[in-house]
C-alpha cells in the first residue's frame, strides 16, 4: 500500500485511536507479530489465540499501532472486528488510487481446483519480463486473511496485482472479490476438491463461477474448455473471453501443440488466433501445460502479445514443492510435487512419473499421501488412483497416512505402508534402489515435504 497517516487509516476502517500518534505513517499490515516490519499496522485477530496478547511484541518490532477490539496499553485503533477492519483497509487502499488520481492497479483474480499457483507464478513471470511492476500472492495467502494482506503488502508503484482466490464454501470467491474487485479473472480447472463442502462437481463449478460473475462488464475472463457452464458465468456480459485447451478442442481461442518434456523443462508451441510462438519453460511435467496456457491467457487479457508471453515463461520459477526435481546419491531421481493433492493432480503426476521412468529405463516408485476433503467418495477416489498406479506399471507404491491405505486396496503389486510422514522419512530410504525414479504427492496436511527433505539430506550428492 502507499504510505498514509494513521489518522487517515483510522477513518477508513471506522476505528477510534487510543494512545496513538495520528501523524504516524502506515506502510503495511501484519497479523503475525513475528513478521511485523517498521511502519506496519498489527491486526490483533482472534483465533486459537488472542492476537492482542502479542501486540507488545509487534510494537517493539516497529508496528505504529495495533488494531484491536479493545484499548490496549500501547497505541491502538479500536474497532469492533479486527478481521473486518483488515479487509476494509485492503478495499480502501485499492479504491484510494482512484480518489487520489493515481493510476489504477489492474487486479487479476485466479481461482480453480488445481493449477492456481503455477498460473500465478507464470503470469507474474510474464508481466515482470514485460516491464510491469507486479505484486502477487505468496505461499497460501489466498483466503479472507491472506488476500487482504497480499493487497496491503503491494508496493506503492504496483501496476498489476495477481491474486489467488481459494474457496472451501459457496460464497467465498464472491466475498474475496468484494475485498479486491478484479477486472480480469482466470479459472484454471474444475476437479473434485473440497467435496465435503461443495457436495458435487457442479457445486464446485458454481462456487468458482462467482469469479466470472464478479467481473465488471468490460472485464476479461480466461477459462478452460470443457468445464461446467456454471463455472464460466455464461450469462455474464464481459468485454473479453479467452477459452484455452491443451489439445486445441473446438471453441478454444488459445491452445498448445508439439508438447515435449525434457531435462531442461517443457517445450511447446502456443497458438492464439493466427499467431503462434514457441514456449520453453523450466518446469517439469506435461500436466503443467494447462496452467501455463491460463497464465498466457491472463497476459493476453492485459494486452501483452503472445511472443512476449512465451518469452516471459522462460523466466518462470515455481513456488516450492511443486514439481521440483532432485538428483540424489546412487542416481536416484525425486520428483517432488508434495505441496498438495487431488484426484486430478495425482493422476497427472503419476502419468508424468510413468513417462519419465519409462524413458529413462528406471524403476518407478510412487510415494502417495492421502487426499483430504473428498467427502463420501474419498475411498473410491483413492482406489481409482491405486488402479491407475497399477495400469501405469508403478513398481513400488508407498502409502503414507490412514487415507493412503485405500490406494493399496486397488494396487496388486509391491506396497509399503507408513503411518505418517515422519515414519516414511525414517524408513523409505531402505526401500529405494540405485537408479529409482520417485514421485512424491499428497495433501498438504500429510506433510510429505518432511519426507523429501529427509531424503535430500540422507542421500545428498557428495
Amino acid at each position: 500500500m502507499r504510505s498514509t497517516s494513521l489518522s487517515r487509516v483510522a477513518r477508513a476502517i471506522g476505528g477510534e485511536m487510543v494512545h496513538a500518534d495520528d501523524s504516524a505513517v502506515v506502510r503495511g499490515a501484519a497479523v503475525d507479530s513475528r513478521r511485523v516490519r517498521v511502519g506496519d499496522l498489527f491486526f490483533a485477530l482472534r483465533g486459537r489465540v488472542d492476537g492482542a496478547n502479542f501486540a507488545p511484541q509487534a510494537i517493539e518490532r516497529g508496528a505504529v499501532a495495533a488494531v484491536a477490539d479493545r484499548p490496549l496499553d500501547g497505541p491502538t485503533i479500536v474497532v469492533e472486528d479486527p478481521l473486518d477492519a483488515l479487509q476494509r483497509l485492503a478495499r480502501w487502499s485499492l479504491a484510494r488510487d482512484h480518489e487520489d488520481g493515481a493510476a489504477p492497479i489492474s487486479v487479476v483474480g485466479i481461482t480453480g481446483s488445481v493449477g492456481k499457483t503455477t498460473t500465478k507464478d507464470g503470469l507474474a513471470a510474464i508481466l515482470r519480463m514485460s516491464g510491469k511492476i507486479v505484486s502477487a500472492t505468496e505461499g497460501n495467502f489466498n483466503n479472507e486473511i491472506g488476500l487482504p494482506l497480499t493487497v496491503l503488502s503491494a508496493g506503492g508503484r504496483t501496476e498489476v496485482l495477481v491474486l489467488e482466490m481459494g474457496a472451501t464454501h459457496a460464497g467465498d470467491i464472491r466475498y474475496l472479490c468484494g475485498i479486491a474487485p478484479p477486472n480480469i479473472g482466470i479459472l484454471t480447472a474444475i476437479a473434485p476438491i473440497h467435496l465435503e463442502s461443495f457436495g458435487s462437481l457442479e457445486g464446485i463449478a458454481t462456487a468458482k463461477g462467482e469469479l466470472a460473475l464478479a467481473l465488471p462488464d468490460d472485464g476479461s475472463f480466461v477459462y478452460p474448455i470443457g468445464v461446467p457452464e456454471a463455472a464460466t458465468g455464461p450469462e455474464k456480459k464481459l468485454g473479453c473471453r479467452i477459452a484455452f485447451d491443451r489439445e486445441g478442442a473446438e471453441g478454444a481461442d488459445l491452445w498448445a501443440s508439439e508438447v515435449e518434456d525434457s531435462e531442461e523443462g517443457l517445450r511447446f508451441t502456443v497458438h492464439f488466433g493466427d499467431s503462434s510462438a514457441e514456449v520453453r519453460c523450466p518446469v517439469f511435467g506435461t500436466h503443467l501445460v494447462q496452467p501455463l496456457l491460463a497464465a498466457l491467457g491472463g497476459a493476453l487479457a492485459l494486452g501483452i502479445d503472445l511472443e512476449a508471453g512465451a518469452r516471459g515463461l522462460a523466466r518462470l520459477r515455481r513456488t516450492g514443492l511443486r514439481g521440483e526435481i532432485h538428483r540424489l546419491r546412487d542416481d536416484i531421481v525425486v520428483y517432488d510435487d508434495s505441496y498438495n493433492s487431488s484426484p486430478a493432480a495425482i493422476s497427472a503426476v503419476l502419468r508424468y512419473g510413468a513417462d519419465q521412468s519409462h524413458r529413462q529405463n528406471r524403476r518407478f516408485v510412487a510415494v502417495l499421501g492421502g487426499m483430504f476433503e473428498l467427502g463420501p467418495a474419498a475411498r473410491e477416489y483413492h482406489r481409482e488412483a491405486g488402479r491407475l498406479a497399477s495400469e501405469l506399471d508403478v513398481d513400488l507404491l508407498v502409502c503414507v497416512g490412514d487415507e493412503a491405505r485405500w490406494y493399496a486396496e486397488a494396487f496388486p503389486d509391491e506396497t509399503v505402508l507408513f503411518d505418517d510422514a515422519e515414519a516414511a522419512a525414517e524408513g523409505l530410504g531402505e526401500n529405494l534402489r540405485a537408479g529409482d525414479y520417485v514421485v512424491v504427492k499428497g495433501s498438504r496436511g500429510v506433510g510429505l515435504d518432511r519426507l523429501t527433505r529427509k531424503l535430500r539430506e540422507s542421500l545428498a550428492l557428495v
